[in-house]
């Protein structure tokens, strides 16, 4: 990252010393033989002092917002690799919704749920909130997709312990797998998005080394 500009405290004062000084030079030059040249220095140098301190406190968010981007790409390369592992899994899920296990006469909600079961991230919302620069909202879009994954896992459990216990009395339908699996594929289709917009950032702040970074000349 780069590096921190001095605190408030002494960009105020240095703000002070430069309004001064260019007070006292323009009433030198502008009113040598005014005799308010008090006022006169004291009035140029309050407006010097804010003009510096504005340009202190619009630097010092230029940099934080430096910084915030810095970080979005530190993250952004960490998470983008597990992040398309973690859609591809929640795709795989999607698919099982829709078509019935043949192999092994799985019935279609029970096949869908034990992909659904091996689809698991470890991404977190701090993460989240450390991604929030990126563009295109992606780390809002991750956060909504994240968010109804953990929905539909909800209800799937609750449909799996009512089919549990109402002993072959009840079976989820097809179409109720159906409804689940579309939930998902949204969820899937946000973090798809985000991820491609990772993706791109990664690639701006961990680029690919070259040959001669990697071998030397």
């Amino acid at each position: 990252m780069r590096p921190r500009i001095p605190k408030v405290a002494a960009q105020q004062g240095c703000a002070f010393a430069l309004g001064g000084l260019a007070g006292a030079l323009l009433v030198a030059v502008i009113a040598p033989q005014s005799t308010q040249w008090i006022n006169t220095l004291t009035a140029m140098g309050t407006i010097g002092a804010v003009i510096v301190a504005l340009w202190a406190a619009l630097w010092g968010r230029h940099v934080q917002t430096e910084q915030a981007k810095d970080r979005a790409g530190l993250y952004a390369a960490y998470i983008a690799a597990k992040l398309e592992r973690y859609v591809d899994a929640l795709q795989t899920a999607t698919a099982c919704a829709y078509f019935d296990d043949l192999a092994h006469h799985t019935p279609r909600f029970l096949h869908f749920k034990r992909s659904l079961n091996t689809a698991t991230t470890d991404i977190s919302l701090d993460m989240l909130a450390n991604l929030i620069p990126v563009d295109g909202r992606a780390a809002h879009r991750l956060a909504r997709g994240l968010a109804l994954v953990e929905e539909v896992q909800r209800v799937v459990a609750l449909e799996a312990a009512h089919e549990d216990e109402s002993g072959g009395a009840y079976q989820v339908s097809d179409d109720r797998t159906l409804e689940l699996g579309g939930q998902l594929s949204a969820a899937v289709d946000l973090m798809r998005v985000a991820l491609g917009e990772f993706y791109a950032w990664a690639a701006r702040y961990a680029k690919t080394p070259t040959a001669e970074e990697v071998y030397g000349e």
